[in-house]
């Protein structure tokens, strides 16, 4: 039976500020279902509940810069065959935050990550039986397969795995940073000389992941098209060309335990594709709580981040035509200030038609997913995207923007009548995510029928972790192979 070490800056339930968060909550344990053994790995922030977390013996004095930083590690037995272990360096991690305050980012976040990425690596190189692949997530990890591959005697070196979830962030930091990586000499002459972290004068960890890891995925087939041109490769799509052959593509999988209205017990009650007209009691749950008007007015939900690569500004450009087609707005989320200053002044404007909430707020988050009629997702990239697949297992039918993992799990209704799960639009401008929302609304409108099998389609599509574990699977074996040249 294989063993897989996980490792991620985040991990849900313990620690969680994105969609990174979700996939470390569900994918071990698709995997474990699978027969593998799985740890995952993530530092013991302050928010971090410890409770049921047993201390290990194996604490290390880990190199990082100038001198060793102890650690410890405390461990939880989770669903069969999973465990998580948690990193604990109160220095570094005891902090609420993961990656910083509302003010910006820790400044030491180079020395808090390298020190995962290596505590992890030590970890595996002194252990009785080590792990057979390290996977890691994000520039966070990035550092995990340059450290395997510099660090020497190893029991066993594992194989490593690196999944991209959002390239446009990439640990970029200036040269300092270096410091913090306690590579023997050889090796950091080596990788300054060989274009694998050096960038414009500083130095990118994410970069040094794709350089040295055996493996590279992102999280849809289509981001991994994508990624390899200029507009979507954020400067590093000429390393992801290089490294193409070992490239692959694997769309997240949708938790239905905690996403599935059938039980979902936030909602007033729960319903099914048979049960659709209680989906009407969500609305009017939504409509109270909000404030907004009491009318048979269509209702557009956003939930989110409300930042730029999400094209929520152009969402914001587009609210005056949606309100003209006779619908209301329900925006949840936190971000760029001025895409906030903008929506509170469109709900100012408009308070019976635009409640904007402004924050996280997972109850809210599931009674819009349910109580909205469409959940617009005008994302300007989106690697994967998981609330468009939450909004289809609800009958809230999606409007998206065609790009990465929402052009893979959204079919047009449009160009397919009677096969599309939703609507699709491009390019991103404030007059196409208006036409597209017009097309949906004059389906609901002009044919109630039509409408209704288009949501039972919607929560007909299966995108459980089951398919993306099995894919997972594969790699793993083809990896550990028998040309594995381990």
């Amino acid at each position: 039976m294989s063993e897989i070490w996980m490792v991620a800056a985040e991990a849900a339930p313990y620690a969680q500020v994105g969609g990174l968060g979700d996939v470390l909550r569900a994918l071990p344990g698709a995997l474990a279902g699978l027969g593998f053994r799985v740890r995952r790995f993530l530092p013991a922030y302050g928010s971090v509940d410890r409770a049921g977390f047993v201390e290990e013996d194996d604490n290390l004095a880990v190199p990082l810069g100038p001198a060793r930083t102890p650690v410890r590690f405390l461990s939880k037995n989770e669903a069969p065959g999973v465990v998580t272990t948690l990193l604990v360096c109160e220095e570094l991690f005891a902090r609420e935050g993961v990656y910083g305050t509302p003010e910006g980012e820790y400044p030491d976040n180079p020395r808090r990550f390298a020190l995962l990425s290596r505590a992890v690596c030590e970890r595996a190189r002194r252990a009785p039986d080590p792990p057979d692949v390290l996977h890691v997530h994000d520039w966070h990890t990035a550092l995990v397969p340059l450290f395997a591959r510099f660090t020497p005697v190893w029991r066993r070196k594992p194989r490593t795995v690196l999944t991209i979830h959002n390239l446009g962030y990439q640990g970029k930091f200036d040269a300092a940073a270096l410091t913090w990586l306690s590579l023997p000499d050889g090796a950091r002459s080596d990788v300054l000389a060989g274009d694998v972290i050096e960038d414009h004068g500083g130095v990118n960890f994410l970069k040094a992941g794709l350089a040295h890891a055996d493996r590279l995925t992102t999280v849809s087939p289509r981001h991994a098209r994508e990624v390899l041109t200029s507009t979507f490769g954020f400067g590093l799509d000429g390393m992801l060309r290089r490294r193409e052959s070992v490239l692959t593509g694997i769309l997240n999988g949708a938790d239905y335990e905690v996403w599935d209205p059938a039980r979902d017990e936030r909602l007033p009650r729960p319903y099914g594709p048979g049960t659709l007209e209680r989906k009407e009691e969500a609305k009017r749950a939504l409509v109270e709580k909000l404030g907004l008007a009491a009318t048979g007015r269509a209702l557009v939900g956003v939930v989110g981040r409300l930042a730029p690569q999400k094209g929520i500004d152009v969402l914001a450009a587009a609210a005056t035509a949606l309100l003209s087609q006779g619908a209301g707005l329900a925006i949840l989320g936190a971000g760029d200030r001025e895409i906030v200053a903008a929506l509170q002044g469109l709900q100012r404007r408009h308070p019976d038609k635009i409640a904007v909430r402004v924050g996280h707020d997972d109850d809210l988050a599931h009674l819009i997913v349910a109580g909205c009629d469409l959940l617009v997702v005008p994302s300007r990239y989106e690697p994967c995207g998981l609330v468009q697949m939450h909004a289809l297992r609800y009958g809230t039918i999606p409007v998206v923007h065609g790009t990465g993992g929402l052009a893979d799990t959204v079919r047009d209704e449009t160009e397919a009548p009677g096969r599309g799960t939703g609507f699709v639009f491009g390019p991103l401008t404030p007059e196409t995510l208006a036409g597209a929302v017009r097309r949906a609304l004059t389906l609901r409108q002009s044919d109630p029928r039509a409408w209704r099998a288009l949501q039972r389609r919607a929560m007909a599509e299966d995108f459980s972790w089951a398919k993306a574990a099995g894919l997972y699977a594969d790699l793993y074996r083809d990896l550990l192979g028998s040309n594995d040249p381990r």
